[in-house]
């Protein structure tokens, strides 16, 4: 009985010992690689600098080193300007980064010295100056424009090996623009805008930041003796002769500038008034900026219900630095005032801000950035001061320049202190779900105030700052803008959570909303659109009508155009012919469909009208169908005009399944038929075209083209000390359990594109989707197994959710590394400016071949343009696609719609060279560079559509209902190769067996 106790006694110690052993080992931290008590954060850590290359390793807050923060830096140290220095350093003077020959030319522009002529093919210029007294600067550049592309000019400068602040990066060299000749009308009598051409000239102009936060050129401290000048080439070649060193301008007030008239005994004028139409401007520094419709009947040239260029402005000049000029006479010497007829409607309230320079100087400090308030009409304003003053200008007998440029003036302050409390709440909301998760249980508390060191202190400080806000925006809006609510209701959120802690998990979908809300407010403050009808020059003492359509003209308006809705086709883009053309001498018209919005086929089909219609003769008629509209499946317009005998010569923005849909049943051409179009290909990587090919013959050129890459959080992944990964298994091994033990996820695209979703894995380790012949399913193969396998491993082991918001989710940081599209990338950048210089890019993972390279292939399904089978004119429509799909073309038309609609439409064209010309991040465009090496498409194929909908059904069955990998993929092969089979049979390709 006693050896029994004793045994049960061994028995149920040895028990304990397990269940606590067990215990202890669900609490401890995962831990790997025989390496017990180090925490995966910490094992995982990457140490070697190469290994962490694509990391941004040193990651710092970019906020910390923004301009605003500089300048408070130079306050805080007393800097203050030096008086009377200019440094002047030559063309001669400089060094390069290929310790070559220096590229050093004369004849350009003129200059009859030796210049800089700065291609792509120097990676860097410096300079060495001596400075004479330690202060604060600004920096000068005599410059001219290379090349014939329309995109900004950008350099990064750098002192002494370092970039001095953010802004710094990426400075911006504009060049200028003007109509070419006279505008035209089409052939309902609507006026059309004439082109846009380049002008070449030489341009002094100081170094300002990008986006015209600030009134001022740029400010740099430099402490007395010797110092290297560094610029590294950015994007876009330029010329230089000289770059200056010089005292800060600092600009007298208006005061100043009035006794100093006196003093020089200046008179006011008494005539010779002189009005310059907004529309007749000299130059532009954007392409962009053109003439504009307005149908106000006070509008001059009034439009009398037709389409007249009567203004400048609107939308479009909207962007910081724009800049418009004009040129114009005085007749005598003396002083003027200036009087500006504008329309101001924007910004629910808010004002507009324009820097204004009379012969490229701006005169007073009160003129830096001069205020336009909202008013829903137009008015005639004179230039006062708020006190109702006149504001007075010294202007010499003969002929002057005026220049408005887009400014944000007092708003840089709140856009600034907008973006510190948008990065501080993104800040707070991640250390939130770090804690509650993304869907917190609303009736447990977490304890957010004592397990987040500071929230409550945060939370207040916030909300004082919404507070500021409001008052700030409301001082300076002729009415409570729609901003002010979205700061008011965040405001309100916070003081609630404040009082109660309890309920801030339960308010964290309201937060994160309020958070999109300040984002998107944050963008909105930053247009600065205005029109102007025109501007007058006029005597001091002469009395400005504030002129105002009258009701009756109003009517007659609205009946003009009330009459022409019933005869004019809004859909169609009329056909242009020359104003002193006595009849249409077009040879021949096509008629163009796009399944687009109404601006970009008014883009398309203005490109048209100066370029391809005045080079070629053939007319273009286009015609803009909704989305949707232009597929081979389902009943649509494009569908519809085949069967009825009435289809288009051209098919614009078709998805990328139907042209091959289309060539099954003869109704796409085939363009490899024309004689160059092998040379035209050229223009495309040749993956984009794959599905496009059915049976010897392409019948789609590609319009624009996505891409997969590896988005992640720079903040994140340098706080969790993990590498990006360049494999899979490094995703595996190193990535995922790090993510994992911190309570995050990896993110990879949706089963519901199954087929788009295994291409990369299937591909990378040489499989494929078809046999050669494109006859049966190629998924029976071991590679395709193996792929099969790992990507349904993805979802099925690492527990990556099968569907999720990965944007939203990239956001708060829960998905801080994940695989994403071109939409995703332009999301980010819109959407998310909080995250500004907190993501990156980085190829897409792949598996690293025997010769040490890595596989990254995937594809990125292409948009396209096809000629019909019935068009007569199918040469005539093949000069169209090549115009259209040209360098030049799809260059100029990205410029023109990304700024006529907003950088949510940059436009991701798939001819290679031209996207390169778009303005992309340097860093980013490398990285798209590199997965270009890797772009392939899936086939299009008889049947084809039955592949991805039994992928699906194989991974699912897979992932949910724990189906052997092998047995749910070859039901799905057989399913496919069935379909295929039968399409295959009904089109005639093979005979059926009885």
């Amino acid at each position: 009985m006693v050896r029994c106790n004793a045994k049960r006694s061994i028995i149920a110690f040895i028990c304990k010992c397990l269940c606590l052993a067990l215990i202890i080992t669900m609490f401890s931290p995962i831990t790997s690689n025989a390496q017990p008590g180090i925490p995966l954060k910490d094992k995982n850590k990457v140490e070697d600098e190469d290994a962490r290359k694509n990391n941004d390793q040193g990651y710092v807050n970019p906020r910390e080193y923004s301009y605003v923060n500089v300048l408070k830096q130079y306050e805080k140290e007393g800097y203050e300007s030096v008086e009377e220095v200019e440094i002047s350093l030559n063309a001669d003077d400089i060094s390069n980064s290929n310790a070559n020959l220096l590229p050093l030319e004369v004849g350009i522009g003129g200059k009859q010295n030796n210049v800089l002529v700065w291609k792509n093919s120097d990676d860097w210029f410096e300079w060495q100056i001596d400075i004479p007294e330690s202060g604060l600067y600004n920096i000068y550049v005599e410059y001219y424009a290379l090349g014939e592309s329309s995109n900004l000019i950008q350099r990064e400068l750098m002192i002494d090996g370092n970039v001095p602040f953010n802004e710094a990066s990426n400075i911006p060299f504009y060049k200028l623009w003007e109509d070419e000749g006279k505008t035209t009308f089409n052939n309902v009598g609507d006026e059309v805008r004439p082109k846009q051409v380049e002008i070449k000239e030489w341009q002094v102009k100081p170094l300002i930041d990008v986006s015209g936060m600030y009134s001022q050129p740029l400010k740099f401290y430099f402490s007395e003796g010797k110092h290297t000048l560094r610029f590294n080439y950015v994007q876009q070649p330029m010329a230089i002769d000289k770059i200056i060193i010089r005292s800060v301008d600092d600009l007298p007030e208006y005061a100043d500038i009035s006794n100093e008239y006196k003093q020089k005994g200046y008179k006011k004028v008494s005539k010779g008034a002189m009005r310059i139409e907004g529309e007749a401007a000299y130059s532009k520094n954007d392409p962009t900026i053109r003439r504009e419709y307005d149908g106000d009947p006070s509008v001059y040239p009034s439009a009398g219900g037709k389409i007249r260029l009567n203004m400048i402005g609107g939308w479009r000049w909207r962007k910081g630095n724009q800049e418009v000029t004009w040129k114009f006479d005085v007749p005598e010497s003396g002083l003027y005032k200036l009087v500006f007829r504008v329309a101001q409607w924007y910004g629910d309230g808010l004002p507009v801000y324009r820097q204004i320079a009379i012969d490229g100087k701006v005169p007073f400090k009160e003129m830096e950035a001069y205020k336009f308030s909202y008013q829903h009409e137009w008015r005639t304003e004179e230039l006062k001061d708020e006190e109702g003053n006149t504001y007075l200008f010294y202007l010499e007998e003969g002929e002057h320049t005026l220049t408005m440029t887009a400014k944000m003036g007092p708003l840089a302050k709140i856009i600034n202190d907008m973006e510190e409390d948008a990065w501080t709440l993104s800040e707070s909301i991640r250390d939130i779900i770090m804690i509650t998760g993304s869907e917190p249980d609303s009736n447990f508390d977490y304890e957010l105030d004592k397990k987040i060191p500071g929230l409550i202190d945060t939370f207040k400080e916030l909300s004082n700052n919404m507070g500021r806000s409001i008052e700030e925006v409301t001082a300076i809006s002729a009415r409570r803008p729609m901003i002010v609510n979205n700061f008011a209701v965040l405001k309100d959120q916070l003081d609630e959570m404040i009082k109660d802690p309890f309920i801030i998990p339960r308010r964290l979908n309201d937060l994160m909303s309020s958070q999109s809300g300040l984002t998107l407010s944050l963008q909105d403050i930053q247009n600065q659109p205005l029109n102007i009808d025109y501007f007058l020059v006029e005597p001091p003492n002469a009395n400005i009508k504030n002129y105002k359509a009258s009701v009756l003209q109003k009517m007659k308006a609205t009946w003009q155009n009330f009459l022409a809705s019933f005869y004019k086709d809004y859909d169609r883009i009329d056909n242009v012919y020359s104003v002193t053309d006595d009849t249409n001498n077009q040879k021949r018209s096509i008629d163009v469909w796009i399944a687009r919005g109404k601006e970009w086929g008014e883009v398309i089909k203005q490109k048209a009208d100066e370029d391809f219609t005045p080079e070629t003769g053939i007319g273009v008629n286009m015609n803009i169908l909704p989305a949707g509209q232009m597929g081979a499946t389902g009943v649509n317009a494009l569908t519809l005009s085949i069967v009825s005998g009435k289809a288009p010569d051209v098919a614009l923005g078709v998805d990328p399944l139907s042209p091959v849909e289309l060539a099954i049943r003869d109704a796409s051409a085939n363009l490899a038929q024309f004689d160059d179009f092998n040379d035209v290909s050229k223009r495309f990587l040749p993956g984009v075209l794959v599905p496009f090919e059915y049976r010897n013959g392409i019948y789609a050129l590609p319009e624009t083209m996505d891409f997969n890459v590896l988005f992640y959080r720079k903040d994140i992944v340098d706080e969790l000390g993990i590498a990006v990964p360049d494999t899979w298994e490094e995703l595996y091994k190193s990535v995922l359990p790090v993510l994992n033990q911190n309570g995050m996820q990896f993110y990879y695209p949706s089963l519901l594109a199954a087929s788009s979703s295994l291409l990369p894995f299937l591909y990378q380790n040489g499989a494929e989707f078809y046999t050669d012949d494109n006859m049966r399913s190629a998924l029976d193969t071991s590679e395709a197994y193996k792929s099969f396998v790992e990507w349904t491993k993805l979802f099925k082991v690492y527990q990556i959710p099968v569907q999720a918001n990965f944007f939203n989710r990239f956001r708060t940081g829960e998905m801080p590394i994940g695989v994403g599209s071109y939409n995703t990338y332009i999301m980010l950048t819109v959407a998310a400016p909080e995250l500004y210089g907190r993501w990156g890019i980085a190829p897409l993972p792949g598996i690293r071949m025997e010769d040490g390279s890595i596989d990254r292939t995937a594809g990125g399904a292409p948009s396209a343009a096809i000629v019909l089978n019935q068009s007569e004119n199918k040469e005539e429509a093949w000069q169209f696609l090549k115009w259209w799909t040209s360098t030049d073309t799809q260059s100029q038309f990205g410029s023109d719609i990304e700024s006529l609609v907003g950088i949510e439409a940059r436009w991701n064209t798939a001819n290679s060279e031209a996207f390169k010309n778009i303005a992309w991040d340097k860093k980013d465009l490398a990285v798209f560079e590199e997965q270009w090496k890797w772009y392939k498409e899936q086939p299009v194929v008889l049947g084809g559509y039955f592949t991805d909908r039994h992928i699906k059904n194989a991974a699912t069955s897979v992932i949910m209902s724990g189906m052997n990998e092998r047995d749910a993929l070859e039901k799905a092969i057989k399913d496919i190769n069935k379909e295929m089979r039968n399409k295959q049979i009904e089109y005639g390709i093979i005979e059926e067996k009885r």
